[in-house]
């Protein structure tokens, strides 16, 4: 008996097959969505582009409010409580070969110099007080007491005066007629004032301009924008794999742009408060406390902001329409949609790929490494302002280096750079800084150039911050009148909380500037000249040093 075969599969057979179908469906889709989101497939240039600027603009953000975190976490005690603090200069000493024996014995002196510094600062009620002593050969020699409140300022010379010299604004037409000059405030402006009157929250500034980066994104059309992938990025060193996006701006759609954003910032009446409310609330505690500044009214205010947007809208309308000028941004991607660096090119018709603006963005494991530069249009070899940082974290030590350029030839206005090492352990912060400065001088054609070396440790206490530190100068090319170099120690202790007492103006222990009758002048004279001789009798081995052989 001949038997027939069975083609058609079990149903458990086609059940597994359809899961199995199914599954690799899943991957399969699974794939193209990761492809999609990490290796663009599909995409057009003027998408990856506007993702990477989302994406670069995010860690940006987040990166900013961490460091604004961070900077108002290491502020917060100083502005919400009493601080009180004690500063030691020591160690002073000057690399220097004086002809003159008498200037030689001064600085010799000076290197057995101390100056001590104890500062009261209460942000909270703008009161400040504190005193500055000179000692010398381990002798407490002189002492400058001061004091500070919003109204009041006075000072006290103990070894030379026994009473406080102040002056109350209260008082200030008196003081203007007695001491001449313009007119004195009703109260001193402090830090805390203007933080206040001009601060505001990141949520309220991303509200007011993520509408004209929507609108930036709109504006750009996919004619615009073109990729070259497979290229690398490379500079000082580091290297990431990345793709070369360039989006183009003819002189007519930069104006257009330029237009659009002008005539919406022109309307934002957002836009118009936060600025306003500024400007407002610090005009406004400088006329309240008595400061000389004018200031024009909401409606003169929106009348010039209006009017700066107007001007520049009739500029985009008087672009040449037959125009062959271009703007050109060139950005690097890497495969996370981060930036890596950007530059702006302008093309002209009788020039080309002239250089206005570069940056580089690098954030990487262990390696961070900024550059921002502004290039000069009319000298592309020498012009330059730029900043550059560059960190390497290994656990718990950061080290890196920094620095600021400013040039407009070959011949730098400024040229700062620094190389650090940080390490923080626990409570414990220590840093090691080498830098060299070169400065242009304005009297000479030869520029001012100086090397050193800073040191800081800090640790961190219950209540306060306890440091020292070094600094170490040397000049470069110094003048024969001018020591090859100097350095001291730095020695300060913080602590948070302490109660600051600023002590009450009495007939009896002060004197007022505005009120001081002639009969009190000259006793007061007549006191400091007194006091004076008592002083050069009892340092008399030290004034006799400073004498004439």
């Amino acid at each position: 008996m001949e038997t027939a075969t069975n083609v058609n599969p079990p149903r458990k057979s086609k059940k597994k097959a359809w899961l199995i179908a199914g599954a690799a469906a899943v991957v399969v889709l699974g794939g193209l969505g990761t492809a999609y989101a990490k290796y663009d497939l599909f995409k057009s240039a003027k998408t990856i582009y506007l993702q990477a600027e989302a994406e670069s603009m995010m860690k940006f953000s987040s990166d900013a409010s961490k460091a604004y975190g961070e900077y108002q976490d290491y502020m917060k005690p100083y502005l919400e409580k009493p601080v009180h603090s004690t500063t030691e200069l020591s160690e002073i000493a000057l690399d220097a070969t004086i002809p003159d024996p008498q200037a030689q014995k001064i600085l010799d002196m000076l290197g057995k110099a101390k100056f001590v510094m104890q500062s009261n600062i209460d942000e909270q009620k703008n009161q400040q007080s504190g005193n500055l002593e000179v000692h010398l050969q381990d002798k407490k020699l002189a002492t400058l007491e001061y004091f500070m409140n919003d109204s009041v300022m006075g000072f006290k010379l103990p070894e030379f005066y026994s009473k406080y010299a102040y002056m109350d604004l209260k008082d200030r037409d008196a003081l203007k007629e007695k001491l001449g000059g313009e007119e004195l405030p009703k109260r001193f402006v402090s830090y805390s004032d203007l933080n206040e009157a001009i601060n505001f929250n990141q949520d309220e500034l991303k509200a007011v301009m993520t509408p004209y980066a929507l609108l930036y994104a709109d504006s750009i059309k996919d004619s615009q924008v073109s990729i070259k992938k497979d290229v690398s990025f490379s500079e000082e060193g580091l290297k990431a794999d990345a793709r070369e996006i360039t989006v183009t701006f003819s002189d007519q759609e930069g104006a257009a742009l330029a237009k659009q954003i002008a005539e919406k910032a022109k309307a934002d009446q957002k836009l118009f408060d936060l600025i306003y409310s500024r400007y407002h609330n610090v005009a406004t505690l400088m006329l309240d406390s008595g400061y000389k500044v004018e200031e024009i009214s909401k409606e003169e205010f929106k009348k010039n902001y209006e009017q700066a947007f107007d001007d520049i809208i009739k500029d985009t309308e008087d672009t040449d329409a037959k125009s062959t000028d271009q703007l050109r941004m060139v950005v690097l991607v890497d495969g996370d949609h981060q930036i890596l660096s950007r530059k702006l090119l302008l093309d002209e018709k009788e020039q080309k790929d002239q250089l206005v603006y570069s940056s580089v963005s690098y954030d990487k494991g262990a390696e961070t490494y900024y550059r921002y530069s502004l290039h000069n249009l009319s000298d592309q070899q020498s012009g330059e302002m730029s900043f550059t940082y560059r960190a390497t974290e290994e656990k718990d030590k950061t080290k890196g280096k920094f620095s600021i350029l400013m040039k407009e030839t070959d011949q730098p206005i400024l040229d700062l750079s620094t190389t650090f090492e940080t390490t923080k352990q626990d409570k414990k912060t220590t840093g090691n800084y080498d830098f060299a400065l070169v400065v242009a001088d304005e009297f000479s054609s030869d520029p001012v150039a100086l090397t050193g070396n800073v040191t800081v440790n800090e640790t961190k206490t219950d209540n306060g911050v306890d440091s020292d530190g070094t600094v170490k100068v040397n000049f470069s090319n110094p003048t024969p009148d001018m020591p090859k170099g100097f350095s001291f120690k730095l020695k300060s202790k913080a602590e948070f909380g302490k109660a600051l007492e600023i002590p009450a103006m009495t007939a009896d222990n002060s004197i007022n500037f505005a009120k001081a009758t002639d009969q009190q002048m000259m006793e007061a004279q007549q006191e400091v000249m007194q006091n004076a001789d008592k002083f050069m009798n009892e340092n008399a081995e030290l004034v006799q040093q400073f004498m004439m052989p």
